[in-house]
């Protein structure tokens, strides 16, 4: 089982010391718990797109979307990490699209099932794969943390190539 850990920056890890971990979700109700208690607000289609991870024990964890996914998982190693967006009707809650979008933990498209079984747990309905489907590469010369676009593994830094495999931990 491969997890990841925190790549980013050190100045949004010390935040892990001042702000509170993610929101546990093992249920529809702890959804709209956290929606209520955080203030969040539905869009025109009333959805609520959220910061996710999945930690060590398949569960998922939620926070603001405007939160760093290190917070969201108190500084821990994950098994995903993301975007999340709720759709959600009276008291029924469910997954419309899913992403590995975590420039802090660079998940591979390969942690979906993790993801799923999170979701699953939780008895959320939920997408059969990501949305987006998001490739991270750290350029060997340059050090540069690079999405990877149209399958063009060429640094945006320095034109190196890119490795074809996960090299970002």
């Amino acid at each position: 089982m491969k997890s990841y850990k925190y790549v980013g920056p050190n100045d949004l890890l010390e935040l892990v010391k001042t702000v509170s971990k993610g929101e546990k979700i093992l249920s529809h109700q702890d959804v709209i718990n956290w929606i209520k208690d955080t203030d969040q607000e539905l869009d025109a289609d009333n959805q609520v797109i959220a910061t996710y991870i999945v930690d060590l024990d398949k569960i998922l964890f939620i926070a603001d979307r405007h939160s760093e996914h290190v917070v969201c998982a108190g500084g821990e190693n994950v098994l995903s990490a993301g975007e999340i967006t709720f759709s959600v009707e009276g008291s029924k809650v469910t997954v419309s699209e899913v992403t590995n979008q975590s420039t802090g933990y660079c998940p591979e498209p390969e942690s979906w099932p993790h993801v799923k079984e999170a979701l699953d747990k939780a008895d959320l309905e939920s997408p059969d794969s990501f949305g987006r489907e998001f490739v991270f590469r750290r350029c060997e010369k340059c050090g540069l943390l690079n999405v990877v676009k149209e399958n063009w593994f060429v640094c945006v830094e320095c034109d190196e190539d890119l490795s074809h495999s996960w090299n970002v931990n």
